[in-house]
């Protein structure tokens, strides 16, 4: 029961910050596709960071996939790998946004690395927001990751089992030999 309550509170963990790096997203692009006249960034000339977008994308990667392992959609839709299990396609959805999510955090850290000098500006304070976010998404993930291993480590004992190791249990009794 505590694995599913941190799993649940990291997944909301994991939505709020991906609703937040978003948000983020969306006012950085806005700011630098519409740059007003006379602003010092980049000659006043409209750009875009692709590390930028990237973050979007997994903003967006991240939000669709929360409610979708969280089952609030698991009855509308069927399970087209029905030979794979749910928390092996878990491990490998989360897999693949861990590996997204540090290469967008990694890559807006190593940009913008120190914004203390620009706090006064407002698109600095979205910068250095949207940086943080991405990690904490970032370490929602890893923590995700640990908790969907779960199962993986867990033996599975029949009701009525003891807590006798298996191979000690004998199989088949040796026959005797008679004199």
């Amino acid at each position: 029961m505590r694995a599913a309550l941190l799993r649940l509170s990291l997944y909301i963990a994991l939505w709020l910050c991906s609703a937040l790096l978003f948000v983020l997203t969306i006012v950085r692009l806005n700011y630098t596709l519409h740059l007003p006249k006379g602003d010092p960034l980049n000659g006043g000339t409209d750009f875009y960071d692709p590390i930028v977008v990237e973050l979007l994308v997994c903003s967006l990667l991240a939000l669709g996939l929360a409610p979708l392992v969280l089952n609030l959609l698991g009855r509308y839709l069927s399970n087209p790998f029905t030979e794979v299990s749910t928390p092996v396609i878990e491990v490998i959805a989360l897999g693949l946004l861990w590996l997204l999510w540090v290469i967008g955090a990694g890559v807006a850290s190593s940009i913008w690395p120190s914004l203390s000098f620009c706090y006064n500006f407002a698109a600095c304070r979205v910068l250095a927001a949207m940086t943080a976010f991405a990690w904490l998404g970032w370490l929602a993930i890893c923590g995700l990751l640990v908790v969907g291993m779960f199962p993986f480590f867990q033996k599975k004992r029949d009701i009525g089992a003891t807590n006798e190791v298996d191979w000690v249990i004998p199989t088949r009794t040796a026959p005797t030999a008679q004199v």
